[in-house]
């Protein structure tokens, strides 16, 4: 698990950074293997603005919370975090029991969900529906990261350059390309 901390306008103390290490490692037993943790503290007028952005396998999590005081402000960030990832685990032990063990095994080893099209005729291609995308604007580097740290063929994000929705994706010569919305 790599954690980014990032301070501006204000000092982030080794105490606070083993406090927020130590959560996530909580968080990771629920919600699976972090891939990429970034946290950004920020000291504005009378407040401490706290953001959480972490990507696992299954899921990802944009936080933000502030408060007067610094050590609240992570904490309920960090409480906030750990409640969504308890939902998710909830919802995808339901998704378990409603579609049974093989669908959910599928969603557990390779973060996706295989739907088949409709036959019409032979040999049909199947549609996989997957969960490979960023709520936080990126740039096409960053994307290209997170791209190679999933593992799939496509990675969807907000460009943070132009303000579109592009799709980092491998082509058939297995380079990047990049599609943006118009």
């Amino acid at each position: 698990m790599s954690i980014k901390f990032t301070a501006k306008n204000t000092k982030l103390t080794g105490a606070l950074k083993g406090f927020a290490e130590k959560q996530l490692q909580s968080i990771e037993k629920i919600s699976g293997d972090i891939i990429d943790a970034e946290i950004i503290v920020n000291e504005e007028k009378l407040d401490y603005k706290v953001e959480i952005t972490l990507k696992t396998k299954l899921n990802s999590y944009h936080i933000e919370d502030k408060d007067p005081i610094l050590k609240q402000a992570l904490r309920s960030s960090l409480g906030t975090l750990k409640a969504q990832a308890k939902k998710n685990k909830e919802k995808m032990k339901k998704e378990k029991k409603r579609q049974g063990k093989s669908s959910v095994f599928q969603k557990f080893m390779g973060g996706r969900e295989e739907h088949e099209t409709p036959e019409a005729g032979g040999d049909s291609p199947q549609v996989t529906i997957v969960d490979n995308c960023s709520r936080k604007p990126l740039t096409v580097e960053e994307a290209a990261f997170f791209l190679n740290e999933s593992g799939e063929n496509a990675y969807m994000f907000v460009n943070v350059e132009t303000n579109k929705m592009s799709v980092l994706f491998y082509n058939k010569q297995n380079n990047l390309s990049l599609i943006e919305a118009v």
